[in-house]
């Protein structure tokens, strides 16, 4: 898949503290990374609706209202690896807040979300991510080297990861399940 060709997974297990919300990094080589579950995390491996994307997550902050100018996308918002992006809500009351996994400059939320946020569960390694955002200069081979990596992480969840997302090598692979989208 496309994801596979240009990207390099990395996962951020236990995302917020919180046991098995486990998110997923796709580092590109021009040092852009797309933000989105990992398919252990709850919405996917128990295959919930989501019925709300929320970029409102706090009082005083809209992830919306992020604004970026010019070729080094200057004015994004400031990110630390546990800010929150957004709020997920699912259909039986659940709510989780994805962060953003990495530190960095907010590039891009994916509005397409707060009008269909099935996305998000459809196809999370495309159209459904959540957001862009770009590390500091020099930081992002950092932080692929101290992030879990595809192998790692099949070692750690295992036991949660749907099967299709498991070569017979035990490494992990994102285009043999149905969510994802080919190409």
């Amino acid at each position: 898949s496309v994801t596979e060709r240009y990207y390099k997974p990395r996962f951020l297990l236990d995302a917020n503290g919180q046991k098995g919300h486990d998110q997923c990094a796709l580092f590109h080589s021009n040092r852009i990374v797309l933000v989105t579950l990992a398919p252990s995390h709850p919405i996917l491996k128990e295959n919930k609706t989501v019925t709300k994307v929320d970029y409102q997550v706090n009082e005083k902050l809209n992830r919306l209202n992020n604004q970026v100018s010019g070729k080094w996308k200057k004015g994004g918002q400031k990110l630390q690896k546990q800010s929150a992006l957004c709020i997920v809500t699912c259909s039986d009351g659940q709510t989780y807040t994805i962060v953003s996994t990495v530190p960095g400059s907010l590039i891009e939320v994916n509005e397409h979300l707060t009008t269909s946020p099935e996305r998000l569960t459809e196809k999370p390694w495309s159209s459904g991510y959540i957001a862009i955002v770009l590390p500091p200069l020099k930081m992002d081979t950092m932080l692929l080297d101290t992030m879990t990596s595809p192998e790692a992480y099949v070692k750690a969840r295992r036991d949660v990861i749907p099967k299709c997302y498991i070569t017979d090598e035990e490494t992990f692979v994102d285009s043999q399940c149905p969510i994802v989208e080919e190409g």
